[in-house]
């Protein structure tokens, strides 16, 4: 259990930005799905999820740490 929180306590800009593109995939899915044709991200509610996990977790990669000095 303490390797688990300590995994989370280093990574968790990449979890939280992971989480909430997974929430946009599925929220573009919902609204703008298009079943017919051959555009990859609305064919498929695990998709667009996934696509959004994996883009939403390399954004929050992107920004730096700040670090609070007291």
């Amino acid at each position: 259990m303490k390797d688990i929180l300590l995994f989370i306590h280093h990574n968790n800009r990449a979890l939280i930005g992971t989480v909430v593109g997974i929430v946009l995939g599925y929220l573009h899915w919902y609204y703008f799905a298009c079943y017919w044709g051959t555009y990859p991200l609305s064919a498929e509610c695990w998709i667009n999820c996934a696509y959004g996990g994996v883009i939403g977790g390399f954004v929050m990669c992107l920004f730096k740490e700040t670090k609070h000095i007291r």
